[in-house]
């Protein structure tokens, strides 16, 4: 068996503060801790106290890294399933207004 979530190089861990990359990159974090701390980033957010508090500004980024985190944690839960995350790269889609680099069959390629 095998996962491949879609993730981006914006889901980078040098958008937070350090102490809390080193909350997301902890070997023992799991999925209740992970949690929390999406929803810390959502309170933050909500306060507009988020930059201050070590948190990033991009939501965008931020989906990513806890993409990232959470498949990370799979794959220590799961280790009889293949488990990654891949970024496909900046393709010319809606999402990016067709400004993307390269057509969407290069990222597919990525993930398949």
């Amino acid at each position: 068996p095998k996962i491949v979530n879609v993730a981006s190089m914006a889901g980078k861990l040098r958008q937070l503060s350090p102490a809390l990359q080193a909350q997301f990159a902890s070997d023992t974090l799991d999925r209740n801790r992970l949690v929390s701390l999406v929803e810390n980033f959502v309170a933050a957010v909500q306060s507009g106290r988020h930059k201050e508090m070590g948190w990033s500004n991009s939501n965008y980024g931020m989906s990513k890294l806890a993409l990232i985190a959470f498949t990370r944690l799979v794959a220590r839960e799961e280790p009889t399933i293949q488990v990654n995350a891949c970024c496909p790269g900046y393709c010319r889609t809606d999402m990016s207004s067709n400004r993307g680099g390269q057509d969407p069959s290069v990222g597919a390629r990525t993930v398949a």
